[in-house]
């Protein structure tokens, strides 16, 4: 069974979500409802980050471990 068209979906997902994610955290209507938001952002913005970094590895180890079966 070729997986490849499901993993090319997920990518497709994950991109969306990041894109998804950055509007809304950079959007002027969340810097108007809460200002707060925007303290402490240096961590927020590295959990985030990481939580991608890491989903973006195991997407492509899962494609590289298919790729040589």
């Amino acid at each position: 069974m070729n997986t490849t068209w499901l993993l090319a979906a997920v990518v497709i997902v994950m991109v969306s979500g990041l894109i998804g994610t950055l509007m809304i955290g950079l959007s002027k209507s969340n810097k108007e409802e809460n200002p707060d938001y925007f303290r402490h952002t240096g961590r927020k913005w590295i959990r985030l980050s990481g939580i991608y970094v890491v989903g973006i590895v195991v997407v492509v180890i899962i494609f590289i471990a298919l790729l040589n079966r």
